[in-house]
């Protein structure tokens, strides 16, 4: 009867002893990130512009453009412990992000034009904002060179809703048209970071832009969009004791459905820079 009982004993003990945690242990994690836009992010997929949205805006507007871009994430790592057991200062396992909250927000004032495109010395503020909501998983490799100092490799797949919102100068074929002429972002020869189309369907820059395509002064745009994607994630932290520092490159793309614009489907790559905490 006594062996029965000692048999499952042990054999816990021997599990236990077996999956029990090294110096690396699972942990979770707070960040908040810099979002730095990168190759062609805030495009239209198969637009073959070599500028992604930031750059454009950047570009138009310059000290006058207000930009900011970041995120918030809490997550963990929870390590498959047999590993760390058998290769010494390694283990890997699943790292998942609870909450990867994030927005890009950009603010310009443009000069309302008057019919034949003469600006005015009139100008008001638009907005372009973009909020996101992601619950991210995948794997993480760590390994601990020294005590209390870990780097972690991560993979993630990241499902993300989004929302887009945005008022912007809309601009139309002639003073009696109620039909603004703008059909969707992209970063080329473009108003506001929307592309312009004249009659003929050429696009024109603001040098270029013939009579027949007028503008109606303080006549402005405004949508939301709704947008699901599927993206993926490649991450690189350090950890010291409690602290994080690290990077993260999100590539993928976002599919939004506008109530007045086309559906559209746009890149969504961009660099996250991480500072946070870290604790087991």
């Amino acid at each position: 009867m006594r062996k029965r009982i000692l048999l499952p004993l042990v054999l816990m003990l021997v599990a236990s002893a077996a999956f029990s945690q090294g110096t690396i242990k699972n942990n979770s994690y707070f960040t908040l990130s810099w979002n730095r836009a990168v190759s062609k992010y805030g495009t239209i997929v198969d637009n073959e512009s070599s500028k992604n949205l930031r750059t454009y805006y950047k570009n138009k507007y310059g000290d006058d453009l207000n930009h900011y871009s970041g995120a918030l994430t809490v997550g963990a790592n929870f390590y498959i412990h047999p590993i760390g057991w058998l290769i010494e200062g390694f283990k890997a396992g699943l790292c998942i992000d609870f909450i990867d909250l994030g927005a890009d927000y950009y603010r310009f004032p443009d000069a309302t034009r008057a019919i034949g495109g003469v600006k005015s010395t009139d100008t008001e503020n638009y907005n372009d904002l973009n909020v996101y909501y992601s619950l991210n998983a995948g794997l993480v490799a760590t390994i601990s060179p020294a005590k209390s100092f870990y780097i972690d490799l991560t993979a993630k797949v990241c499902p993300t809703f989004a929302v887009n919102y945005f008022r912007i100068p809309a601009y139309q074929l002639g003073y009696a048209s109620n039909s603004p002429i703008f059909e969707r972002r992209n970063a080329g020869l473009e108003y506001g970071g929307y592309e312009v189309v004249a009659v003929n369907g050429t696009s024109y820059d603001d040098s270029a832009m013939p009579s027949s395509l007028n503008y109606v002064p303080t006549k402005n745009e405004e949508d939301t969009g709704i947008g699901l994607g599927f993206n993926y994630s490649f991450g690189l932290d350090f950890r010291y004791s409690k602290f994080l520092i690290g990077c993260e490159w999100v590539l993928g793309n976002i599919n939004y459905s506008y109530d007045v614009w086309d559906k559209q489907k746009i890149h969504n790559q961009h660099l996250k820079i991480k500072l946070g905490l870290s604790f087991e």
